[in-house]
């Protein structure tokens, strides 16, 4: 996968303080794509896209967890979503199976089940799904940049170490089908790939009732786009939050930046949660202010894997980067209390 072709986009002007690094190119896709055959207790692969045909708006997410732990047998937990975001229509599942029923390479990137298919052979990427009345395919050519989180891909979740990358802007085009009624469609789609240790003693069922996150994947009419995070962990009052930015250039700029303001909180009617539904991420040191808009929708997941209960959806971004003003939509993840 040494292929991936350099974007020609200029990178914005940065503040002169920022904590800029030269461009950064992952070293080694081939290999860190595809499943690790066992090597981590954790692996991810998570697919964002937002959707467009014909004036209709759509957004669909997958996201495939591996979990390979001694006490048990290796579980996958396959979960799909697929919105119409003009008329609220919505349609997802979620499975966990054991990991010898899928079929998964660990060679180059193909995951296979009944109801998903993933694919990459050099820069081209397939991504099929099925969902119940509904059926999307997509495909895509990868490439530059990609955002490496912290500039050099490890991030602690609860003391674990993990690594984590993404595609943020891979083009795709293909179909979404409902009830029938095939429509042809284009879009961007957010790639994240991450896998590592889970935190020792960790039990989806037991630690989420002391602790969540919320992480934030923003692409902005520049060709910024960033990877966001906020990490709650009641039990030893610590707050602690990450961002990493990339720009078309591959240059990465990772700040510790000030917490996340959240307000506008909704109660959910699919469980005892509530979420906010504005952000404000900021940082004088980029001369940033972003204001984040989580429009609500019934986004909730609830997981057989450990019963998590997970938020997930399209975001509206308005702000300045860098002094620029800016536009931008992406996506959001929220798990854990939220109470």
């Amino acid at each position: 996968m040494n292929s991936i072709p350099k974007t020609a986009a200029v990178a914005p002007s940065l503040p002169p303080d920022a904590a800029k690094s030269s461009p950064v190119r992952h070293s080694n896709l081939q290999h860190d794509l595809p499943w690790h055959k066992g090597e981590h207790p954790m692996e991810s692969w998570h697919f964002a896209t937002n959707l467009r045909g014909d004036g209709r708006h759509y957004s669909f997410r997958v996201h495939l967890v591996i979990v390979e732990t001694h006490e048990e047998e290796p579980q996958a937990s396959i979960g799909l979503c697929l919105v119409d975001q003009d008329t609220g229509w919505i349609r997802e599942s979620e499975t966990t199976v054991p990991l010898s029923d899928i079929v998964i390479r660990s060679d180059v990137l193909q995951i296979s089940s009944r109801a998903l298919d993933i694919r990459c052979k050099d820069t081209e990427m397939s991504l099929s799904a099925e969902l119940p009345d509904a059926f999307v395919e997509l495909s895509g050519k990868v490439g530059t940049p990609i955002l490496i989180n912290n500039g050099e891909g490890s991030i602690s979740f609860f003391g674990a170490q993990q690594y984590k990358f993404a595609f943020p802007g891979i083009q795709v085009s293909g179909a979404v089908s409902i009830m029938g009624k095939r429509q042809t469609v284009t879009g961007a789609m957010w790639f994240n790939r991450q896998w590592g240790e889970l935190p020792r003693r960790f039990r989806l069922d037991r630690n989420l009732e002391h602790r969540q996150w919320i992480c934030l994947y923003p692409s902005l009419s520049n060709g910024v786009s960033l990877s966001a995070s906020q990490v709650w962990d009641f039990r030893t009052s610590r707050v602690e939050t990450n961002c990493t930015v990339v720009l078309p250039d591959g240059t990465h700029v990772v700040e510790k930046i000030q917490p996340l303001e959240l307000s506008d909180y909704v109660d959910s009617r699919r469980s005892d949660r509530r979420y906010p539904r504005h952000v404000i991420l900021s940082d004088p040191a980029l001369e940033t202010c972003l204001q984040i808009s989580l429009p609500y929708q019934e986004r909730e997941v609830v997981s057989k894997m450990g019963g998590m209960i997970k938020f997930d959806g399209k975001m509206v971004v308005d702000g300045f980067i860098f002094g620029d003003r800016v536009t931008g939509d992406g996506f959001v993840e929220m798990v854990g209390r939220w109470r």
